[in-house]
């Protein structure tokens, strides 16, 4: 974050193999950590919490994380955006006293300030979209009124949410509500396209753009503390706005979607998309490439292009950490039927990228002790990039995971077998997935993209999938 000073981040040693494991472990620990997280669940109740996957403490995590700027950052942001602001008139602090060693208490007190100023001039706008999303049109016309004062309609949060729900000032969304209010198609586009944002997102718009609103005053506090410390900005920054995690323990599957905040240019995010790009700075997947056959694995070119619907087959080994051992670790090999349609369009408006993927073959799993064939039932989801004002854009990925059931045939000691502790590890682990690789799209810079990719493992056709 940008509160650690350039001293310190020049004194952190050299990452070894087992600092990588740890770093992982602490990263996962802090997704435990994280309150407020949005996580429904149905059916049987989560499991106790197996010895063999407790997460470290919060203050434990972040220290080890200390060692590693990026995820610090990550991690950092996760906790805020999970902690509600401090009250105005009281004087108790609502973040973790475990991050003041990272941001000190007069930034804390700075940001809360940056993310009331913000909520007030979203919750009027979100208000107002609820209403129209109601087809209550006195509400939004009264609405309308309210946010027309100068109070409002100069506040930063009004002016950056109008500018990147639908690019336009205040002043512009305002005459635009009038006409909307008139006439009966244009209320019910309105009505439709707010639809289609509560659909992609998972949440309804009130509470999406109260975080996007947080997100929005986290980015312009982190943008002017690297002002003031003279620094250049990123070529690509990212910043998940919400995380909605579901849980169904009656038939085994968890998943989620998380929604990003993408600032950087089309051709940028379309290279950090690419599938056989997704391995790269990613926490849980390991090796994607591209095959020409599910069974003999035989690697391939494939350019998933720019117009059109290109599919593809992805190779993918993914890796879940819980600790620092080597055999604290759950891996999944598996082929996935993958398919891109983008279009970059001669305006920024008119940009966009979509993919899909979804399970062609479950080759191989590893959990503890336990290797066996298969592993996954389902894994399949989305990512889809979707232009917003300011040169922004929206990245919404949601991915669904559904474990085979080991419990038949093998068993861990402790409180919970091999099913039962995948099952406690797929929510949190899910949502650290998913973020993940939108993170890494941020991280992926040209130079990355640029190199020849890594040599495939070779072809087999081993059941269990490359040696």
């Amino acid at each position: 974050m940008a509160t650690l000073t350039q001293a310190a981040a020049a004194e952190r040693p050299v990452t070894t193999r087992l600092d990588e494991a740890g770093l992982k472990y602490a990263m996962l620990s802090v997704y435990y950590a994280a309150a407020g997280r949005q996580f429904a669940i149905s059916g049987a109740p989560s499991v106790v919490v197996p010895p063999e996957i407790a997460p470290l403490p919060l203050g434990a995590a972040l220290e080890l994380l200390s060692d590693d700027e990026q995820r610090l950052e990550q991690a950092l942001w996760l906790i805020i955006r999970s902690t509600g602001i401090r009250r105005s008139w009281s004087t108790e602090r609502c973040y973790p006293a475990e991050i003041d060693r990272y941001v000190d208490r007069s930034a804390q007190d700075e940001l809360d300030e940056r993310r009331r100023t913000y909520r007030r001039g979203a919750a009027l706008f979100a208000a107002c979209l609820t209403a129209c999303r109601n087809a209550d049109r006195d509400q939004f016309d009264a609405l309308g009124a309210a946010m027309s004062a100068p109070a409002i309609r100069t506040n930063s949060g009004f002016v950056k949410l109008a500018r990147l729900v639908f690019d336009q000032t205040p002043d512009e969304y305002l005459e635009e509500m009038e006409r909307t209010s008139r006439e009966s198609r244009r209320w019910q586009a309105a009505r439709q396209r707010i639809g289609r944002i509560e659909d992609e997102v998972g949440i309804e718009i009130g509470p999406y753009l109260e975080k996007l609103a947080a997100t929005a005053a986290y980015e312009s506090f982190i943008e002017l503390l690297q002002h003031r410390e003279g620094r250049r900005p990123p070529t690509m920054t990212v910043y998940p706005v919400a995380s909605v995690i579901t849980q169904n323990t009656d038939e085994l599957w968890t998943s989620a979607t998380v929604t990003t905040l993408a600032r950087g240019d089309f051709d940028t995010l379309y290279a950090a998309t690419e599938p056989a790009n997704w391995h790269i700075d990613n926490d849980v997947i390991k090796e994607s490439h591209y095959v020409s056959d599910p069974l003999t694995l035989a690697p391939t070119q494939t350019d998933l292009g720019n117009s059109g619907t290109v599919h593809g087959l992805l190779y993918e080994e993914a890796a879940i950490t819980w600790g620092r051992g080597s055999a604290q670790q759950g891996s999944f090999t598996n082929v996935l039927n993958v398919s891109r349609r983008a279009e970059r369009g001669g305006r920024h408006e008119d940009a966009f990228i979509d993919l899909g993927f979804s399970l062609c073959r479950s080759i191989s799993s590893d959990v503890l002790w336990d290797r066996r064939r298969g592993g996954l039932m389902l894994n399949e989801g989305y990512m889809r990039v979707r232009p917003l004002g300011g040169g922004r854009w929206r990245i919404t990925s949601r991915k669904l995971l559904r474990f085979s059931d080991r419990t038949p045939y093998t068993g861990a000691s402790g409180l919970a077998d091999f099913g039962e502790m995948l099952n406690y590890l797929a929510p949190t682990a899910l949502s650290w997935w998913v973020e993940t690789e939108t993170y890494s799209l941020g991280q992926r810079t040209e130079h990355d993209l640029d190199l020849a990719p890594s040599a495939p493992p070779a072809a087999s056709t081993s059941e269990d999938g490359p040696e």
